[in-house]
């Protein structure tokens, strides 16, 4: 009995000894904000080699798992802060360590010529369920825009017209600060140019969003945060930047901050002169002896102005009670213009026919977001409730100026009339949502419960005028059967749960989410109109796992949809092509998707590797389809047709070399 007890005795030594005791501590600022996504890191005070590293999460808690016997040192750093050192840390018993609240104050500007900042972030950093991209701390993305920024994240694209995609797929939700603005076009068309780079804190990718997000998206969320400002008393700044191509950006930033309340201002604009020149080659077979070429070449221009002022207040009730309103206001104006030259060989590269295009389309845009939320934060740092209200408006309006002339097969002119087009299209766009979020932290099981609520409602509404000018009178007009007016309704109310747990090595988080949802196209010229329902569940797992204090694995499942976008629900018949008919189709039903991820993340120093291997089902999937008619004609439109499988490898690598 007594050698059982001596040998129990030795194995739960030994048992402590190579698991280790827990760290545990909250980062806050001087305020007593929390801050999250601090850096937090364990050296060995032996040779000064880093044993384990950890992010603080969003109450700003942070827990280092089963440290070895030994000394060592803490460092904790968040950019712009002094880094705080905890010297020495001495794991010698079974206790675990409990540092509480550590401050960090800000960096201070010393009266020198030079400025010297410490503490960083990562470039590139990843939670249980996203990754982040610190904009600050990217000195590439200096001076330009937030589509530029977006472009230089790996995984995501922006093409000239502003349209997102991530991972080559363009069904992705994009989020200001949380949530829809009307910065984002109802068919996922962006008008960003307003918004310069050094405004923007972070960006999150979410590449499978656990339940708390909205489903929406094949690929994922790409959520961009806005910079708030942290520094007491009454603070301002000016930046301007200029660059070849005729590019200039500007900022005005200022803001008084108190222990009560912290209020701000910002504006930005921007300004571009640019070509838009195009040439291409099209060929195409007809029969089985001849050819036909298509040469086509466009010298044009392209000219951009936005401007964005942001205007809000953050009242502290007191330490647990934060209430805060925003607005945000954008306009922006494009003007492109192109003379498209367009020549039509044979096989035997005789001139048919040739035609050129004089075309101006000048558009301009209108924004405003209005944003009210609250914060209450429990006792004992246990969790935090909040409520969230954004209303958002957008208008855009689009004119076209456009002329044809024909030429002979020698290149003259011909006496064949020009045709003069003009076209005036409007859309408005409102987006309605209200949300409420309760979390909850466990702390003696390092567990947390999140919970919440969300309403959305979005209209889109789009009015078409277009006339061609009638020659023989010399008067425009109206073009009947490429006139339509389209109203679209969409609303959203959901619940979501979420249970997240870390054990060790493992972390590990699962949840499921449930919505009701209603989409109902009208095209009021033609009295058409069809509503459709849905009731839905979508679950959602993450699981991740440290091989070592700098590399780590990840998997993770969700449950995602892609409704049908606002202009394929039109069911308005376009009849500018009388052979070759469009419309969109009110029945359709959306796309469900299950999405796999499966991931490894390296971080040293100077090395960031991020490896990610990922897999979509799809079924119900929307096409564009082509359908025949007895009279020759055809129409083109879109049904739910098949199921498609996407699987992919996506690799990043970050070498710092002068760090």
């Amino acid at each position: 009995m007594r050698s059982g007890f001596s040998l129990f005795f030795f194995l739960l030594i030994v048992s402590t000894h190579v698991f280790g005791q827990n760290i545990r501590g909250t980062i806050q600022d001087a305020e007593g904000a929390p801050l999250e996504f601090a850096s937090v890191r364990l050296f060995s005070s032996k040779d000064s080699t880093v044993v384990q590293g950890i992010y603080s999460i969003e109450d700003g808690s942070f827990v280092l798992n089963k440290v070895k016997y030994g000394n060592y040192y803490l460092k904790i750093s968040f950019s712009n802060f002094e880094t705080h050192v905890v010297d020495p840390v001495v794991i010698d018993s079974k206790k675990n360590i409990d540092l509480g609240l550590v401050v960090l104050n800000l960096d201070k500007v010393l009266e020198l010529e030079g400025v010297t900042a410490t503490g960083s972030l990562d470039v590139l950093k990843a939670g249980i369920d996203k990754k982040i991209y610190v904009v600050a701390d990217d000195i590439s993305a200096k001076g330009g825009n937030v589509n530029d920024v977006l472009n230089n994240i790996p995984s995501i694209d922006v093409d000239q017209d502003g349209n997102i995609s991530l991972r080559g797929d363009g069904n992705v939700t994009i989020l200001i600060d949380g949530r829809p603005s009307g910065l984002i076009l109802g068919d996922g068309q962006n008008l960003l140019d307003a918004l310069p780079a050094n405004s923007i804190e972070r960006i999150e990718v979410v590449t499978n969003p656990s339940a708390k997000y909205d489903p929406d998206g094949t690929s994922g969320i790409i959520n961009i945060v806005m910079k708030k400002n942290k520094l007491k008393g009454f603070n301002g700044i000016v930046s301007a930047t200029a660059a070849t191509g005729d590019l200039y950006e500007g900022n005005f930033a200022v803001s008084y901050r108190n222990k009560r309340f912290n209020t701000y201002l910002n504006y930005s604009f921007n300004y571009y002169e640019g070509s838009r020149n195009f040439s291409s080659e099209l060929y195409r077979n007809v029969g089985t002896d001849s050819s036909i070429n298509l040469f086509q070449d466009r010298i044009g221009t392209d000219f951009k102005t936005g401007n964005t002022l942001v205007v809000g207040t953050d009242f502290y009730i007191n330490k647990r009670n934060v209430f805060g309103f925003s607005v945000t206001g954008s306009l922006g104006q494009r003007k492109r213009t192109g003379d498209l030259e367009n020549r039509l060989y044979d096989n035997n590269d005789l001139l048919i026919d040739r035609w050129d295009r004089i075309s101006e389309d000048p558009r301009r845009n209108r924004n405003f977001d209005l944003n009210l939320n609250h914060i209450f934060k429990l006792k004992e740092e246990k969790g935090e409730w909040s409520f969230n209200a954004n209303q958002s408006f957008g208008d855009r309006d689009i004119q076209g100026f456009y002329e044809e002339l024909y030429y002979d097969a020698i290149e003259n002119i011909t006496n064949e009339a020009p045709l003069n087009q003009q076209l005036d299209n409007q859309q408005t766009n409102g987006n309605t949502t209200i949300q409420t979020d309760f979390e909850y932290i466990l702390k003696k099981i390092q567990a947390r419960i999140e919970a919440g609520a969300k309403m959305n409602l979005r209209t889109d509404n789009i009015l078409t005028y277009s006339e061609t000018l009638d020659t023989l009178t010399g008067v425009y007009a109206e073009d009947t059967l490429a006139n339509f007016d389209y109203k679209f309704k969409g609303s959203v109310y959901s619940l979501y749960a979420i249970f997240g747990q870390e054990r060790g090595k493992f972390k590990y988080q699962a949840g499921v989410r449930g919505e009701y949802a209603e989409q109902f196209p009208q095209l009021i010229s033609s009295n058409t109109s069809n509503l459709k329902t849905y009731v839905n569940l979508f679950p959602s797992a993450h699981v991740r796992y440290d091989l070592s204090a700098v590399s780590e694995l990840s998997l993770s499942y969700s449950r995602r949809i892609n409704r049908p976008k606002s202009r394929q629900l039109n069911p308005f018949t376009s009849y500018a092509d009388p052979f070759n008919l469009r419309s969109g189709n009110p029945d359709l039903d959306p796309e469900y998707i299950d999405s796999y991820d499966f991931g490894y993340a390296f971080t040293k120093k100077k090395i960031i590797l991020s490896a990610s291997f990922f897999h979509r089902r799809t079924k119900d999937v929307i096409n564009r389809v082509k359908l025949y008619r007895d009279n020759n004609t055809a129409i083109v439109t879109y049904d739910n047709i098949d199921k498609s499988v996407s699987t992919g490898f996506e690799a990043v690598l970050i070498y710092r070399a002068f760090l």
